[in-house]
């Protein structure tokens, strides 16, 4: 990874779950990273395999804006899907301890968001 500092480890991020890259996601998240979507809590492992979910849907990510203070940042991107949702803005709240992230936030407007999920269900059954 180029940097730690918090600003680049958040965009690097953003950028590798665009470009579909597990190696780098793998790296950028520490072992015990806590992610929150919807009142629920993942690990490490599950937040993988959401994001893995998500994939065959994911364009990429185009990033909008970042904000950072000490060990925090706040990512704003469009999520580009390939789905009739199109591009879906998407907040991120990340803390990053020692280069890698350990906590994460992601918030997102559902109904926006609900097109990606149906795509992917009816893929899933083909």
């Amino acid at each position: 990874m180029a940097g730690t500092d918090t600003e680049t480890v958040a965009k690097a991020y953003i950028q590798a779950v665009g470009a579909h890259d597990p190696e780098a996601l793998e790296k950028l998240l520490d072992d015990q990273v806590r992610a929150e979507f919807a009142g629920s809590t993942s690990d490490k492992e599950a937040w993988l395999t959401a994001l893995k979910r998500l994939m065959p849907a994911l364009v990429r990510n185009e990033l909008r804006e970042v904000f950072s203070a000490a060990d925090r940042a706040c990512v704003v991107y469009d999520f580009v899907t390939d789905t009739s949702a199109g591009a879906v803005r998407c907040v991120e709240l990340l803390t990053v301890v020692g280069g890698r992230i350990t906590q994460i936030e992601l918030l997102l407007d559902r109904a926006a968001f609900a097109p990606v999920n149906a795509e992917l269900a009816e893929r899933a059954k083909q």
